[in-house]
C-alpha cells in the first residue's frame, strides 16, 4: 500500500475534539489520508471497538489506517499497519510475525532511523522536530535534524513534534514525505478548518 505524501493526523481525545473517533474523523473530512490511532490507556475491549469504528472511517474515506503500538489492537481492528516507538516491540520481530502490516518506527537521530529502516520499517516518524505539547521530554532535532535523518535513509519520513501552519514549507523543504500533527488540528477552534488549512499549505509549499 502506498503511503500518502503530506498530513499524517494522530488522534487525541484531550482538546478540542473529545474522541479518538470523533477525531479521526475530523482529520478525515479535513482531507487527511493517512491517520494514526494512539490511545495508551483503556481497557482491550474499548480500543478495539475505537479502531474498528476507525478502520471504516479510514476505508470510507480511502485513508490509510495506522495503530500505535498496540500489535494486536491493530491485527483484529484490521489496521494497515502499526507504529513502533523506540521502547515498543522490536520492529523485526513484528516484521517477521505480521508481515502484512505496514510498520513505522520512530527515531530522533540518524543511527535510530537507520536501524529502524534495516530492521525492516516501511517508513520513519522523526522528531521531535520542534518542542511539543504532548511529548516535552522527547529531544529537539530542529529542521536540520530532520533533514540530516530524510538524507541518510532511503524511506519516506514523517516530521513529528510541534509542527504549525508556518512550519510546513520548512518541514517540506527538507525532503520530508509529510508531517504528523496532533495539537494543531486538534486544538483549533474549528479543527475540520484547521486540518483544510494543513492539507492546503502543505499542497501550495
Amino acid at each position: 500500500m502506498k503511503l500518502p505524501r503530506g498530513i499524517y493526523g494522530i488522534t487525541d481525545d484531550g482538546y478540542t475534539v473529545k474522541s479518538h473517533v470523533e477525531a479521526a474523523r475530523v482529520f478525515l473530512e479535513g482531507g487527511v489520508r493517512i491517520i494514526q490511532y494512539r490511545r495508551k490507556r483503556g481497557s482491550i475491549r474499548e480500543m478495539l471497538n475505537e479502531a474498528r469504528e476507525i478502520r471504516r472511517l479510514c476505508s470510507e474515506y480511502g485513508a490509510v489506517f495506522i495503530v500505535d503500538d498496540r500489535v494486536d489492537i491493530a491485527v483484529l481492528s484490521d489496521a494497515d499497519g502499526v507504529h513502533m516507538g523506540l521502547e515498543d516491540a522490536p520492529v523485526d520481530e513484528v516484521r517477521r510475525r505480521f508481515g502484512g502490516l505496514i510498520i513505522g518506527a520512530s527515531a530522533s537521530t540518524v543511527d535510530e532511523a537507520r536501524q529502524g529502516e534495516s530492521l525492516g520499517a516501511n517508513y520513519i516518524g522523526a522528531g521531535s522536530v520542534f518542542p511539543s505539547p504532548t511529548r516535552p521530554d522527547y529531544r529537539v532535532i530542529g529542521i536540520e535534524g530532520l533533514r540530516e535523518i530524510v538524507r541518510s535513509i532511503s524511506i519516506p519520513v514523517y516530521a513529528i513534534g510541534g509542527i504549525t501552519l508556518e512550519s510546513i514549507p520548512a518541514i517540506k523543504s527538507t525532503g520530508a514525505w509529510g508531517a504528523a500533527v496532533i495539537s494543531g488540528i486538534l486544538a483549533a477552534k474549528d479543527p475540520i478548518k484547521a486540518a483544510r488549512e494543513f492539507v492546503r499549505a502543505w499542497e501550495e509549499s
